[in-house]
C-alpha cells in the first residue's frame, strides 16, 4: 500500500517546511532548557506553547500540499495515471505526515536530552511550580510524546480537510480555522492555569488539552489516559480523510 516513488516526492517537496520548523523548535528548546534567563520559564513558554504552534503550522501547510493542493493544481492525475490507486495515494500521504511529525519531535526531543543530562533543571526553577527534584530523561520522554499524540490528532483533522476538499481555498480554510482556534484556546487556558480564572474554560476548545505536560512533572499518570482521546481522533480523521478522497469525483 505503501507507493516508494510518491513518499519520495513528498519528502523532497515537504523537505524545506519541514527543515526549518524542525530547526526553529530544536534551537528554542535548546535555548529555553539551558540559559538561565529562560530555564524558568521553558514548560510555560516553550513546552506551553511552542511544541503546539510550531507543529500546528508545519501541519497545516503540508497536509493542504499532500492531497487538496495536488488536486486543484492537476497534478494527482500524473499520480493517479500510474499503477498508484487512491488507497496508496492517501496512505502514503498519511504516513508521511506522521512520520514527518515523529521524526520533528525526535530530534528536538534528543536535543533536549542531550542538554539536561549536561545541565539538569531542578523543577523549583520553574516559574509557578512547587515541585521538588531535577527534571528526568523519563519526564523528557514523556512530555514529548504527549506533545506528538496531540501534534498527530491535530494533523489527522488537516488531512481529513485536505482528504474532503478539491479546492486549496477550502482546504486551508478550514484547516487553519481549525488549527488557529486549537492554539488560541490552548493558550487562553493556559493563562486560565496561572490564575485567570475565566479564561480555563476555553480548554475545552481544543485537542491541545489532551497535552498534560504537568502531570507528568507531577508524578502522575493521568497524561497516559488523555492520549486515549487523540489517539481515537487521529485515527478517526485520517480514515474519514481516505475514504472520502478514495470516493469522491476529482476533476482529473
Amino acid at each position: 500500500m505503501l507507493s516508494l516513488p510518491l513518499l519520495k516526492q513528498s519528502i523532497k517537496s515537504n523537505s524545506v517546511m519541514w527543515g526549518s520548523m524542525t530547526g526553529v523548535m530544536t534551537l528554542l528548546c535548546v535555548q529555553f532548557s539551558s540559559l538561565d534567563m529562560t530555564r524558568s520559564l521553558l514548560f510555560t513558554i516553550f513546552y506551553g506553547m511552542m511544541t503546539t504552534i510550531l507543529p500546528g503550522i508545519y501541519v497545516l501547510v503540508t497536509a493542504n500540499k499532500l492531497l487538496a493542493s495536488q488536486v486543484d493544481r492537476g497534478s494527482m492525475a500524473y499520480v493517479l495515471s500510474t499503477p498508484t490507486k487512491r488507497s496508496s495515494v492517501t496512505f502514503t500521504q498519511a504516513f508521511y505526515l506522521v512520520n514527518s511529525l515523529v521524526a520533528m519531535f525526535g530530534i528536538q526531543t534528543l536535543a533536549h536530552l542531550l542538554v539536561n543530562r549536561v545541565k539538569p533543571l531542578a523543577l523549583g526553577e520553574l516559574a509557578y511550580s512547587s515541585l521538588a527534584g531535577e527534571l528526568t530523561s523519563k519526564m523528557i520522554l514523556q512530555v514529548n510524546l504527549s506533545a506528538l499524540m496531540v501534534c498527530i490528532a491535530l494533523a489527522a483533522v488537516c488531512f481529513m480537510f485536505s482528504g474532503v476538499f478539491n479546492s486549496t481555498k477550502y482546504s486551508i480554510g478550514m484547516s487553519g480555522a481549525f488549527i488557529g482556534v486549537s492554539i488560541l484556546a490552548n493558550m487562553l487556558a493556559m493563562f486560565g492555569n496561572l490564575g485567570v480564572e475565566g479564561l480555563k474554560n476555553f480548554k475545552y476548545l481544543t485537542l491541545c488539552s489532551f497535552y498534560d505536560y504537568q502531570s507528568v512533572l507531577a508524578g502522575s499518570t493521568d497524561w497516559i489516559s488523555k492520549l486515549i482521546f487523540p489517539a481515537a481522533i487521529a485515527l478517526a480523521a485520517f480514515a474519514a480523510g481516505r475514504l472520502v478522497f478514495a470516493r469522491k469525483d476529482l476533476p482529473l
